[in-house]
């Protein structure tokens, strides 16, 4: 805390040269929602009947690091967990720390001091992807799993008004038999490079026998405002990312992966329907702790989580509203699938490595 003179003196000088003065002492935007985080925990605390260690400061708090910006499909879900976890008695602090695809989160979590207690929202990209084609995130094997949350399909998009009495699965054959027969003409854009939408969209052009170019953004924001521009004619995303503009009949969807359809978009047909096998996969979010985190602090965090998944029905309901499925694995059910998501996608990389270099 910086003595009342210096303090004034700090904020007449800053306020001379026209800054934030508050941003000056420290107590800008992010240090004012910091004070209100912690000040809603010792509320919740306190109504909850709970004793908890006097918080000095917001690093205190358990960090749940999000390796994606505020706003998106991963922040979202994080934030949604991270209520019901205070709502519990159980306060945490969401850090966005985005960068390269959620390697910067990631690492930030790696390298974690031992018996801090710091999570990682993990996304399917930072965790089940990345680890097989980047030696800066081989390490993630050492994270230990907490819970799986829920998932969400990939879904192809396109936009602009549907051919007249065109069917989707007609469509998107339509579209394949173009990229055939001008291989490198058509492209699909996807969220990024070697994310689970670029995967899947090199492995979708790899089972149909077509040839097409491949457009990366750097997240969902950009690439579905370019597809409803008409600047991208087809666009690989999560359906969580693209539910609210199918909802407003501002894109289209021609395909779905996955078993079945999906009970949040029943109307979109999947891959199989359309004769194209093996598009199966999905992203999916999840909590997964430090390597240096007390087995007995992510055990208790891992019961809690399954209690309140399975418990809350407005949780379960806020999350497929945004377009994620609810899964509510924790402990060794969470690390079983999160194994066989590693072994997956490692068989989808190998089927498409030559598309990747």
């Amino acid at each position: 805390m910086l003595q009342p003179k210096i303090q004034r003196d700090a904020w007449r000088a800053a306020a001379r040269q026209g800054r934030d003065p508050d941003n000056a002492l420290g107590h800008g935007p992010l240090r004012r929602r910091q004070c209100l985080r912690l000040a809603a925990a010792g509320m919740l605390a306190a109504t909850a009947g709970l004793v908890l260690p006097r918080l000095a400061s917001a690093a205190d708090l358990p960090h749940l690091m999000v390796g994606y910006g505020a706003g998106g499909g991963a922040d979202h879900v994080a934030r949604l967990v991270a209520d019901s976890l205070a709502a519990d008695g159980f306060p945490v602090l969401v850090e966005n720390r985005p960068g390269a695809a959620g390697l910067v989160a990631l690492q930030a979590v790696l390298r974690a001091q031992a018996g801090r207690p710091m999570l990682l929202l993990g996304t399917v990209g930072s965790v089940s992807i990345a680890p097989l084609l980047s030696q800066h995130a081989a390490d993630a094997e050492r994270l230990h799993p907490v819970a799986v949350i829920a998932s969400t399909p990939h879904v192809l998009l396109t936009s602009g008004a549907a051919p007249a009495g065109v069917a989707p699965v007609a469509e998107l054959h339509a579209w394949l038999e173009h990229a055939r027969q001008q291989p490198g003409q058509l492209a699909f854009a996807s969220l990024g490079i070697h994310s689970s939408a670029h995967l899947v969209g090199e492995l979708m052009c790899r089972q149909a026998g077509a040839d097409m170019a491949h457009i990366p953004y750097s997240g969902s924001a950009r690439a579905l405002t370019d597809l409803q521009g008409g600047h991208i004619a087809m666009l690989i995303s999560t359906l969580q990312a693209a539910l609210p503009l199918l909802r407003q009949g501002r894109a289209r969807a021609l395909a779905v992966t996955g078993e079945r359809r999906s009970p949040l978009a029943p109307s979109i047909p999947t891959f199989a329907e359309a004769g194209i096998g093996g598009m199966v996969q999905s992203a999916w979010y999840g909590l997964l702790a430090a390597p240096g985190m007390p087995r007995s602090h992510y055990d208790g965090l891992a019961e809690r989580l399954q209690r309140l998944l399975q418990g809350r029905p407005a949780l379960r309901q806020r999350l497929r509203q945004d377009g994620a499925e609810p899964l509510a694995l924790s402990g060794a059910a969470a690390a079983a699938y999160l194994a066989a998501q590693r072994e997956m996608w490692r068989a989808v990389i190998g089927q498409v490595r030559s598309r990747l270099e």
